[in-house]
């Protein structure tokens, strides 16, 4: 499977493991502009911009560890025009989802909820 088919995976793998959760599912895969959002969900009475990043067991970086201060902000100023543009006005946050394939094709999911806490300037 290439990487584009097994991103596209583990983006199905997050919305469902979300929606066992107990969240619902806004929008997938949002272009505004030049940015995109993998998913974006209603934890509760909080809206969440969900970061999915998948990685097999090997790569140079986990699957968490890829997305960088450059990556972040580009999603905070794709998410703030999303935002924007529903007209939301209530709490939200950006998490990432982890979903990293074993040498055995095993699966695992992380979820690492608000990870812009304590960015300066954001």
């Amino acid at each position: 499977m290439n990487h584009l088919k097994f991103g596209e995976m583990g983006e199905e793998i997050a919305s469902e493991y979300l929606k066992k959760l107990g969240w619902r599912i806004l929008d997938r895969n949002i272009r505004i502009g030049r940015g995109e959002l993998d998913i974006a969900a209603m934890d509760g009475d909080e809206l969440v911009i969900v970061e999915v990043r998948s990685r097999r067991i090997g790569k140079i970086m986990s699957s968490e560890e890829s997305v960088g201060p450059h990556k972040l902000r580009s999603v905070i100023k794709t998410a703030r025009k999303y935002i924007e543009s529903i007209s939301y006005r209530g709490n939200w946050r950006i998490d990432v989802l982890a979903v990293t394939e074993d040498k055995n094709r095993g699966i695992s999911v992380e979820l690492f909820c608000d990870v812009t806490t304590g960015m300066k300037g954001w």
